[in-house]
């Protein structure tokens, strides 16, 4: 793996040589206006995916950039609608193939009625559909979004992002990018996509062709927008070497140095969110077993994106490694790695850690955060699962509860007849219901690879009497309490 990633740094490097060559020749002057209802929007930063400038009191801007440069776009201004356009976040404009000397590109915003200071943020991950017979499940997870955004927020803006892997396999056709932004557009809120490994192309030369057929449909891989005092930023964290399906986690460069311009507009102490595919952190960094860490999992040069986020109350949100889990990184800093959507590639109905499917939603008041796991068909209270004595393969003399939410502020108590037991103890395993559903059904899996993982979040007590009443009470990040009871038989 080392040797991989010593060759993944020239082709890097080649590539950044052969960048700055091109930049050199065929400036072109790029212009225009940020405008709604006929009237300037001053201060927009509009960019060119390299150089960021502002907006003036008419809303003008112009840069000079090369005829390399493949999109205008802008940072979405507080206080006007998402534009969309075929069910797609509409922020950018394609640079025609030709240019002149001279191109115009104008943005047109309309004026938003709600105020985003109070929003509501859905994260998919991982919803990877390979099958037309996994098609309906997404259209229910986007009916499951609809129905609690109509009970649980009514009147409240509420906005999403799919963190990467949209669909399974980018060399099917006809592609399931068109099925899966009509089936997302089914929740009725404008959602965001990060690009995952499963949606670059394979069959290219380079790392920087890998792209076309995503931003085909979605246009740059890289962005920011902003809604309330919140800050986002869309990142593009795969770097794909073009051999034998061979990537590894990476912040380029050029999007390092546009991130460092789209920041300084951001007041520092403001909560900035991060969307990124591959996560920065791992359970190996964890638990400090650093040689551990693949670079096909984690963001390998993650210490420069977090000395950027130093300022700020910066939330990362992630997928693809196919499991929920969160790091507290630092008082300022946390990382969610979400669960899949799409469970086990779809073949059962949870992840390999036992999570069941669903996704995560954040509830933003005026910068501050609060969050928890909706699973899809059941409660928003439905935060953890608990198995009775014998359930276990690894604690079998033990009450096991699976808390798949859990980070370090979180507490799980437990109560035998009422009484007080104290907190439960922390461990490895594998959840006792994906394990079970693997060993009886794995040789009708379409993927014959898959299996239950081993996981973090599960707590373990031993029942002291016997045939008692169990009660186990979970309080999560921000006090709210979530309890499960059953008789307990040993």
């Amino acid at each position: 793996m080392k040797q991989k990633l010593v060759l993944f740094l020239c082709v890097l490097q080649w590539g950044l040589l052969v960048s700055n060559i091109q930049a050199a020749v065929n400036p072109v002057c790029y212009y225009g206006q940020v405008s709604s209802a006929g009237k300037g929007i001053a201060n927009v930063p509009v960019t060119d995916g390299t150089q960021i400038v502002i907006t003036d009191k008419q809303g003008k801007y112009s840069m000079t950039s090369t005829s390399e440069v493949e999109y205008i776009y802008i940072t979405l201004p507080d206080g006007f609608e998402v534009p969309m356009k075929d069910k797609v976040p509409a922020f950018f404009q394609k640079v025609p193939a030709k240019t002149s000397k001279k191109v115009r590109m104008d943005f047109e915003l309309i004026r938003s009625k709600e105020d985003n200071k109070k929003h509501i943020l859905v994260v998919w991950a991982d919803p990877q559909v390979y099958f037309d017979e996994e098609m309906p499940q997404v259209h229910q997870a986007s009916q499951d979004v609809k129905d609690l955004l109509a009970t649980s927020y009514p009147g409240l803006p509420a906005y999403g992002i799919v963190c990467g892997d949209i669909i399974g396999d980018i060399n099917k056709k006809p592609s399931y990018f068109s099925p899966m932004i009509n089936a997302i557009s089914e929740t009725e809120i404008p959602f965001f996509y990060v690009i995952g490994n499963h949606d670059l192309d394979l069959n290219v030369r380079s790392n920087e062709y890998a792209r076309s057929t995503y931003k085909s449909y979605f246009g740059p891989t890289y962005y920011s927008f902003n809604r309330g005092n919140v800050h986002y930023v869309i990142l593009d964290d795969i770097f794909f070497l073009a051999k034998s399906y061979l990537y590894a986690g990476y912040l380029t460069e050029q999007q390092l140095q546009w991130l460092e311009q789209d920041l300084k507009q951001v007041t520092p102490g403001s909560t900035v969110v991060v969307a990124i595919h591959i996560p920065t952190y791992s359970r190996e960094a964890r638990n400090k077993e650093w040689g551990k860490e693949s670079t096909m999992k984690v963001m390998n040069n993650r210490s420069s994106l977090y000395e950027l986020l130093k300022p700020y109350n910066a939330h990362i949100m992630s997928g693809h490694e196919h499991y929920n889990e969160n790091y507290v990184l630092a008082d300022n800093l946390y990382e969610h790695v979400h669960a899949p959507l799409s469970t086990l590639f779809w073949q059962a109905p949870w992840a390999c850690d036992g999570t069941p499917g669903g996704y995560a939603v954040y509830e933003f008041d005026e910068g501050e955060v609060t969050w928890y796991y909706k699973s899809v068909g059941k409660d928003r209270n439905y935060q953890f699962e608990l198995y009775p004595v014998g359930a276990s393969r690894d604690k079998k003399d033990a009450i096991v509860a699976n808390v798949w939410n859990y980070d370090s502020t979180w507490k799980v108590k437990w109560y035998e007849n009422g009484i007080d037991r104290g907190e439960m103890t922390r461990y490895s395993g594998y959840d006792p219901a994906i394990y079970n559903y693997c060993e009886k059904n794995s040789s009708t899996f379409k993927h014959k690879y898959l299996g239950a993982g081993v996981t973090e979040h599960l707590f373990y007590a031993i029942p002291q009497i016997e045939d008692s009443n169990i009660k186990v009470e979970v309080t999560d990040h921000c006090g709210k309490v979530y309890t499960q009871e059953m008789k307990q038989s040993m």
